[in-house]
């Protein structure tokens, strides 16, 4: 997305030194504390990589929001600089042949460290600046061209905003102040669009957005090309229903700027690293919890007969058909091609079957299929098919919580939105929140919401 003034806090350098500094430090110190100690190689290494990395991390602000997974973010962008570096580093020390020189605990102790001590020092650095500091941030004069709801929306944004500190002077308005519903405690309107050149550089603003509707594009460019006349950065806000959606996300394809209304965030190295994630701690519960697993299925035989797993069909990511497993929890009853949510005291629940919907054990053996790559750990809950068809009616943009794989566990969940559905309201907040995840995910949201739930496990009373 784009950022606007991200030449604060000190020249760039200043920023590339704080990553050096502390990538060298963690190299020294883990080595102090090895069996061979620092070593002259270490030093080496350290300068080398306090050169490589100061230049490399420069262009990254230590007091900008990271968001660490969101494509183009500062957070991803850090996380993939360290990687290149660290892969650089290790493949120029096989072209020399000296890494047979260096302690392996060591090196591996430094590449798997650095990216952690980057993510604690830079929320240290932005807490410490805007708790002590929150008026030493240059703020950058504003006007906003065209008064209209979006413009005052803009500029209720603008003043909320840390970082970039933005100072609006006001609008300017051919139109009436009745006509354009500006009332008196709004922000100045300090002329009409033919003023504004001639504002703009007795005042030296800094910054101008002219805010106005698509089918106003002919007279945005022509105060566009007046203001080429002036030093200052130019915005245009194109003002329509389709731009106040919250799935909008500005891209860039191929030197092409374009708006993506309907994108998922797992694709290219955000992909690899949401599937790595879900590889890694699915086949890591499914090890340790191999023996429970066993017990359980042991139990359900004996108690209630096969079938031990209960299999149903979902939609899965991109609409795809996929098969969902859990413990069977209902007496086994015909197929009539119906399906039937289950309810608080349902009698179809057995004695063993309700302890495992309480406590959500009945869905462990999903992860099996996040193994497989048909589930997420966390994502948008699956749907009957049935249930899909009926919601994907009645709900406006149903179908995009498919555009990532279905979770175990999700957004809505943790959210009191779990269980059977009384009401269509209920259903619409859940995808709105399983939307809301999809626009704002991250590896730390995945992690936050796995612990959730299981904080939730044994207190939820919407799982029965």
């Amino acid at each position: 997305m784009m950022k606007l003034g991200t030449r604060t806090f000190s020249a760039p350098i200043f920023h590339g030194l704080i990553y050096g500094g502390l990538s060298t430090a963690l190299l020294l110190l883990i080595a102090t504390f090895s069996e061979q100690g620092v070593s002259e190689n270490d030093r080496e290494l350290a300068a080398l990589a306090f050169v490589t990395i100061g230049l490399v991390f420069s262009r990254y602000n230590l007091i900008w929001k990271w968001h660490v997974g969101r494509a183009g973010s500062i957070g991803t962008g850090v996380m993939i600089s360290w990687f290149l570096c660290a892969a650089g580093l290790v493949f120029l020390g096989f072209l020399t042949r000296r890494t047979g020189e260096y302690e392996r605990r060591v090196i591996l102790l430094w590449l798997v460290l650095t990216p952690m001590l980057f993510v604690l020092v830079h929320h240290i650095i932005r807490y410490a600046f805007f708790r002590f500091f929150p008026d030493s941030m240059k703020s950058r004069t504003a006007v906003i061209v065209f008064v209209s709801e979006d413009a005052q929306r803009l500029a209720h944004i603008l003043g909320a905003l840390d970082v970039p500190k933005f100072r609006l002077l006001g609008f300017f308005e051919d139109r009436s102040p009745e006509r354009v519903g500006h009332r008196k405690e709004d922000r100045p309107v300090l002329g009409g669009t033919g003023d504004v050149v001639d504002y703009v550089n007795r005042h030296s603003v800094n910054v101008v957005f002219v805010v106005l509707p698509l089918e106003g594009a002919d007279r945005a460019t022509d105060i566009v090309r007046q203001l080429g006349d002036t030093t200052a950065s130019i915005y245009f806000m194109p003002t329509s229903p389709l731009f106040r959606s919250d799935q909008l996300q500005f891209a860039n394809i191929g030197g092409v700027p374009v708006f993506s209304f309907s994108e998922t965030p797992f694709f290219g190295a955000d992909g690899a690293l949401k599937r790595l994630m879900d590889i890694l701690f699915s086949a890591s519960v499914l090890i340790v919890l191999s023996p429970l697993l066993l017990l359980i299925a042991a139990a359900i035989w004996l108690t209630s007969g096969r079938p031990v797993l209960f299999t149903q069909q979902r939609y899965g990511l991109d609409g795809r058909r996929i098969k969902v497993h859990k413990f069977r929890t209902m007496h086994v009853t015909p197929d009539d091609g119906t399906v039937a949510q289950a309810t608080r005291d349902d009698p179809r629940v057995t004695p063993i079957g309700r302890l495992l919907r309480r406590t959500s054990i009945d869905e462990l053996p999903q992860f099996w299929d996040v193994l497989r790559g048909d589930m997420s750990v966390v994502g948008p809950r699956p749907h009957a098919v049935e249930h899909n068809e009926t919601y994907r009616a009645l709900i406006e943009r149903y179908m995009l919580r498919h555009k990532v794989r279905p979770g175990l566990t999700g957004l809505a969940q943790i959210n009191g939105l779990r269980g059977e559905i009384h009401m269509l309201e209920s259903m619409e907040r859940r995808v709105e929140f399983d939307l809301r995840y999809i626009r704002t995910w991250s590896p730390g949201l995945d992690v936050y919401i796995i612990l959730r739930t299981i904080a939730l496990i044994f207190r939820d009373r919407a799982a029965y």
